[in-house]
């Protein structure tokens, strides 16, 4: 599965946001971490085209692989099901696309932020100890970095001898 870091950057902003604005107003950290996942969030965390591959089968009836899913995520997609529908009816999507619709609905604020409080405290961990970098990402460790290297050092190498290739006269 593809991650989109830009949507998991902002899902992580957006959620520690979330966090200090209730933490000064909550009795411990556990119950800050209840509330914060509770709390209205700016958009929809899924990218359009996830959400389309999802959304087309419940839009004719096929509610079979979202009730398949974990509670949050479900939670998340009948949300976002409610959302499309609404969208549709108004004069401006009459007769769109679904994909059209869906940029649309994806970026309208969500009620809550459809994760569990052990998530945001998984982040909170990770961000603490260092091990989740500025951008979102793991951060790499000395025997990863030195392996990416490697491997950016090797399609250096293919990318060249492609090239090289490709130069070559036909005869």
């Amino acid at each position: 599965m593809k991650h989109d870091y830009d949507i998991s950057k902002q899902f992580q902003d957006d959620l520690i946001k979330a966090y200090n604005s209730v933490a000064m107003l909550s009795w411990s950290q556990e119950e800050a971490y209840k509330k914060a996942v509770k709390q209205p969030a700016p958009r929809y965390y899924v990218s359009p085209k996830q959400a389309a591959q999802v959304l087309a089968p419940m839009i004719r009836g096929d509610f079979e692989r979202v009730n398949m899913m974990i509670p949050n995520k479900r939670r998340m997609y009948y949300s976002l099901f409610d959302k499309v529908i609404e969208l549709s009816e108004k004069r401006a999507f009459v007769g769109k696309s679904l994909i059209f619709i869906v940029q649309y609905a994806v970026i309208s604020p969500a009620p809550e932020f459809f994760c569990s409080h052990e998530r945001l405290h998984a982040i909170r961990s990770l961000i603490k100890t260092g091990k989740l970098d500025l951008e979102g990402k793991c951060a790499y460790y000395p025997a990863n970095a030195r392996a990416y290297e490697k491997l950016k050092k090797r399609r250096a190498e293919i990318q060249a001898h492609r090239a090289k290739f490709r130069s070559q006269p036909q005869s």
